[in-house]
């Protein structure tokens, strides 16, 4: 499967590490395409290459900075559209690290606005990149209003080693990055180092 990954941050060579690994052709994307081959090299991913090129892929996967990534997926519309996104970012801003959406749609159903044709599923976003850089295998919180998009991306997860949980709807994202701002909180008040959340249910 060709993985298109957008931004060349510590998600993207995390991720792109391990999908490689897996045998998918992973394609790093940025505006900065000398940027993205250098890390598609240290990743041992197929190539770098500009966001264009990227978003031509069976899965997209926006791990920009959460302040550009509405700004890239509506310029990237076009191309997008009928593909599975995947968006992991979180719109929380310092120093309380809460949503700067307050009480209304999350990043990833404003992904889903700015690109009306694109299959946006919700993925990774309370998984530090640090607990994926080893051989962990933390639990992948995944929300989605389209099933097959989602049982693509549950497959995916499964592949590299973690665990998924459907947790709902894509509205549900609402809530996962209120969640992750809670993360940031603890690790910015040196409470932890890098987190990943899990769910644990009572047996029976």
């Amino acid at each position: 499967m060709r993985i298109g990954i957008l931004g060349t941050g510590a998600m993207t060579a995390a991720l792109g590490r391990r999908l490689s690994a897996i045998g998918h052709d992973v394609v790093v994307g940025s505006r900065d395409p000398l940027r993205a081959e250098a890390l598609a090299r240290e990743v041992g991913a197929s190539s770098g290459t500009d966001l264009l090129h990227a978003a031509q892929s069976d899965v997209v996967i926006v791990a920009v900075r959460d302040t550009a990534a509405l700004e890239v997926v509506r310029a990237l519309a076009g191309e997008l559209a009928g593909r599975v996104v995947l968006d992991l970012g979180n719109p929380i801003d310092p120093p309380h690290f809460e949503s700067r959406y307050g009480a209304g749609p999350s990043l990833a159903e404003r992904m889903a606005e700015a690109a009306p044709g694109a299959i946006v599923v919700k993925a990774f976003n309370t998984v530090y990149a640090e607990q994926l850089a080893g051989d962990g295998s933390p639990q992948v919180l995944v929300a989605a209003d389209d099933g097959p998009a989602k049982t693509l991306v549950t497959e995916l997860v499964v592949a590299i080693g973690c665990e998924p949980l459907d947790v709902g709807a894509l509205r549900v994202s609402r809530h996962l990055e209120r969640l992750a701002g809670f993360e940031v909180d603890l690790v910015e008040g040196g409470y932890a180092r890098a987190t990943s959340l899990r769910v644990i249910d009572l047996p029976g």
